[in-house]
């Protein structure tokens, strides 16, 4: 009964910040807003509901299922054929925070695990439940990624815009007229969505959360129903994606379980930190650029699709808006999906031996 109480309350304190920071349309609106609200809650000492045990789990299998079910079939010939750009994104995402951690932690001594997490581009949520793992501080690590996020979202689309349209005067016309999104979009042959079992759907994710969980694996449930579902995806099996209001679901009780761990200490030190975090994040634009730079002279893509591939944002937000600014979203959410593979895989074990 406690277990389920918990639960509930979990959900009951996050929802008015979620409703606050959709109203206004804040980017990740479910997960930030919730954690705000929880966060608000906690700082105050009110009344706050116990963990319940094992939300954490759920919430990272959930989560996990729905970033491995972007990896079909298509995406994953796609990804053979431009395997070294592929490898090429991963780690140029890896080393570069690695060294921006490195700085932040010498200035501010936050720890080495929370300050790498806070600035590598990994998402607000899959950041938050890898520094809960990893003792980091989460409350910390969610507010630094949020700042990242809604940065990349605002300033990518005009700074990418611009940077297309320049590139096309430069060279008269189209800059690549057999990459664009007609080329991704309705490509001959390529077999349309198959209805799908949502039963089969969870249950794979569920069995690899579990097993990675048990074998000791950081962000196990998240890491194991992220591959796993991946694969059933590539092998072609009839998966079928749960509905988005699931995702929103997790993401809103993890959220508010992120805000649970704030302390006054927390807002102290972001406080502190602003200018470092404005300057960090305009430093991971710079050098998204120069790797999208280096991707179109490789693959040849539109510059379009090359910028919005390698910014440092989020799978879901990004992919979301390719379209719309004429970018490829198979390879975008391709690009990307790389990233938070070799992030997930390599992160975890790399953190824990530098610390």
């Amino acid at each position: 009964m406690d277990w389920g109480l918990n639960f509930l309350l979990l959900f009951i304190i996050g929802i008015p910040g979620w409703l606050l920071f959709r109203a206004f349309r804040i980017p990740a609106a479910v997960m930030v807003g919730a954690m705000v609200s929880a966060a608000f809650f906690a700082v105050k000492g009110w009344v706050v509901p116990a963990t319940p045990e094992g939300a954490n789990l759920l919430f990272q299998v959930i989560l996990g299922l729905f970033v491995g079910i972007h990896f079909t079939g298509r995406a994953g010939r796609d990804l053979v054929s431009s395997l070294r750009v592929a490898l090429l994104a991963g780690v140029w995402w890896i080393s570069f925070p690695l060294g921006l951690g490195w700085v932040v932690n010498n200035w501010f001594d936050l720890g080495l695990a929370t300050s790498i997490l806070g600035t590598v581009p990994g998402g607000i949520a899959e950041m938050s439940m890898l520094a809960l793992t990893l003792e980091a501080d989460a409350a910390l690590v969610a507010l630094m990624q949020f700042f990242r996020l809604s940065s990349v979202l605002i300033a990518m689309p005009v700074i990418s815009t611009r940077m297309g349209k320049a590139s096309a005067g430069a060279a008269g016309g189209d800059p690549d007229p057999g990459n664009g999104r007609k080329d991704a979009l309705t490509r001959p042959g390529e077999p349309g969505p198959r209805p799908g079992s949502r039963a089969l759907t969870l249950s794979i994710a569920v069995a690899g959360g579990l097993v990675f969980y048990f074998l000791g694996v950081p962000v196990g449930g998240f890491v194991g129903s992220m591959i796993f579902t991946a694969a059933a995806a590539a092998s072609g099996l009839p998966i079928r994606p749960l509905p988005v209001m699931v995702r929103h679901v997790a993401q809103l009780g993890l959220g508010s379980l992120i805000g649970l761990y704030a302390t006054p200490g927390t807002l102290a030190t972001l406080y502190c930190m602003f200018l470092t975090i404005v300057g960090t994040t305009a430093a991971m634009l710079a050098w998204g650029i120069m790797l999208a730079y280096i991707v179109r002279a490789v693959t040849r893509w539109n510059l379009m699709t090359c910028l919005i591939a390698t910014c440092p944002g989020g799978i879901t937000q990004l992919a979301s808006i390719a379209e719309d600014l004429g970018a490829d979203p198979l390879k975008v959410s391709l690009l990307h999906l790389v990233r938070l593979l070799t992030i997930y895989v390599i992160l975890p074990p790399l953190i824990k031996a530098l610390v």
